[in-house]
C-alpha cells in the first residue's frame, strides 16, 4: 500500500522537469502559456481540496477550475513558477501523511465519494492528458 502512495508522489515530482524540458528550446505560443496557466490553477486548487479532506469529515468538495478566465498577461515563466510553487506545497503535504490519512474521504463535485489517492491519482491522470496537449501545441 505504501509503495502505491510513494509512486503516485514520484508522478507528481517528475513533472516541472518535464514541463521544464518541454519548453527549453522555443518560445510557447499563448494557448501553451494558458494551459500551463490552468495547470497552476489546478495544482493549487488539489492543495486546497487535501487540506480541506484532512480538516473535515467528508466535506463537500468545490469542482476543479476549468476554463481560461483570468490567465490573460501572464507568461510562460510565471506560470511554470507558479506551478513549481505549488507543486511543491502538495507534495510537501503528502510526503506527511499518514496511511490512515491517504484514505481520508470527501464527495466530489459529482456527488461521488473520493479518497485522498483517488483524488491525486485523477490528478495524475488529468495532468497527463494535458501534457500531450501540450506537446500537440508546441509541435504545431
Amino acid at each position: 500500500m505504501l509503495d502505491n502512495y510513494r509512486d503516485l508522489i514520484d508522478d507528481l515530482v517528475g513533472t516541472p522537469t518535464r514541463l521544464r524540458e518541454m519548453l527549453a528550446t522555443t518560445e510557447p505560443p499563448p494557448e501553451v502559456v494558458s494551459m500551463l496557466a490552468g495547470l497552476r490553477d489546478r495544482e493549487a486548487a488539489v492543495h486546497q481540496r487535501v487540506q480541506i479532506m484532512l480538516r473535515e469529515r467528508d466535506p463537500v468538495l468545490k469542482p476543479l477550475p476549468s476554463g481560461n478566465d483570468g490567465r490573460a498577461g501572464v507568461t510562460a515563466d510565471e506560470a511554470l513558477s507558479g506551478f513549481e510553487s505549488a507543486r511543491g506545497e502538495l507534495v510537501s503535504l503528502l510526503m506527511n501523511l499518514t496511511l490512515r490519512d491517504w484514505e481520508r474521504t470527501a464527495i466530489d463535485d459529482t456527488g461521488q465519494q473520493v479518497t485522498i489517492s483517488g483524488e491525486v491519482e485523477s490528478h495524475i491522470e488529468f495532468e497527463e492528458d494535458e501534457i500531450e496537449r501540450l506537446k500537440a501545441a508546441l509541435a504545431q
